[in-house]
């Protein structure tokens, strides 16, 4: 709260304490309480967005203490480590802007470890907020900074990928930052790991979508097969079933060597998914609100896709059964 305490959120005029629970506009950064946020998601600001114009704290502040490089919070003169986000003072040994660090020049300032286990982060209104806090390890233990609407992850604008992803973005800006810190491609997504092309197709991931469902239906064919021979189906007549259970058992290590594949690879997947839709959102259209209507139309997420891959594996389902697999069938596989 350190940026927004005695500031006047613009709905209800009233100051900001330190114990509110704040929300702020993705695009502008501009702060209200949670209850203010306006219902229908449109900031009181909204006609200035895409000109440049970014939230300032009010001007009731004493600008001799000195402002955070790293999030703007004022701090009282003579700390060292801003108390909003730990990062180095410019009046301290340990801040890159002190003419006294030229042994860090060119690098990154090493951050103190940021260990107020009661400190939470502002919350999200529509979309990401302006300012995400990313975390990494040092020689001290772990340490924090925050990234604005404007500072580039992965050479795109934290703004514009909260445009772009839509739904969860702040879980993803927080992702794709850690990846870029890290180098790191591998992470978790449970939804990717248990939901698998739905998820692909939600995320409009096309290739990896149709990818994964054509994989899914690969391991499952031993399964269908078997199906269909206990139901006595006239279409595997004679067909010998020596080669299905042994299939059966080496498609089910299959399948879930391709479960945790696409649960650890996704959220790196659908990084350069993003980045190249992104880039090429920036290469024709200029800054402005028709590149941020741009980015909302092309990104977000598609749940008419996600629909057609259900009903498709329903049709699928009663593809089975018009060839000839019976219900006892299932319950006996499922028994077996």
């Amino acid at each position: 709260m350190s940026n927004y305490t005695g500031s006047t959120c613009p709905v209800c005029h009233k100051p900001f304490a330190p114990t509110d629970d704040v929300v702020v506009c993705p695009d502008c950064g501009t702060p209200y309480h949670r209850a203010c946020w306006p219902a229908d998601g449109v900031c009181v600001n909204a006609a200035r967005h895409g000109t440049g114009f970014e939230w300032a704290p009010d001007g009731g502040g004493d600008d001799s203490q000195p402002a955070c490089p790293n999030c703007g919070a004022r701090n009282p003169a003579g700390t060292h480590f801003c108390s909003h986000c730990g990062v180095p003072l410019p009046d301290h040994p340990q801040s890159a802007e002190n003419p006294r660090s030229a042994g860090n020049s060119g690098q990154e300032p090493h951050r103190p470890i940021y260990d107020d286990p009661n400190y939470e982060a502002p919350s999200s209104g529509a979309g990401a907020p302006p300012h995400i806090n990313t975390y990494s390890t040092g020689p001290e233990g772990i340490y924090r900074r925050e990234i604005g609407p404007d500072d580039p992850v992965e050479g795109i604008k934290a703004r514009d990928w909260a445009t772009f992803v839509g739904p969860s973005s702040l879980y993803y800006l927080i992702q794709f930052a850690r990846q870029e810190q890290s180098g790191h491609k591998f992470g978790l997504s449970f939804a990717a790991f248990f939901l698998g092309p739905i998820y692909f197709f939600y995320r409009k991931m096309w290739k990896e979508g149709v990818l994964f469902a054509l994989l899914d239906i690969a391991v499952t064919i031993p399964s269908y097969m078997a199906l269909l021979v206990i139901s006595d189906a006239p279409i595997v007549s004679g067909m010998s079933s020596d080669w299905i259970i042994p299939a059966m058992n080496v498609c089910a290590v299959l399948s879930w060597i391709v479960m945790i594949v696409r649960g650890a690879w996704a959220g790196y997947w659908y990084k350069k998914t993003c980045m190249q839709r992104i880039h090429s959102i920036y290469e024709r259209v200029p800054e402005g609100q028709d590149r941020q209507d741009m980015l909302a139309l092309r990104g977000g997420v598609s749940i008419p896709a996600m629909a057609l891959y259900l009903i498709v594996c329903l049709a699928l389902t009663w593809l089975l059964v018009f060839l000839g697999v019976t219900p006892t069938a299932v319950m006996s596989m499922f028994s077996m």
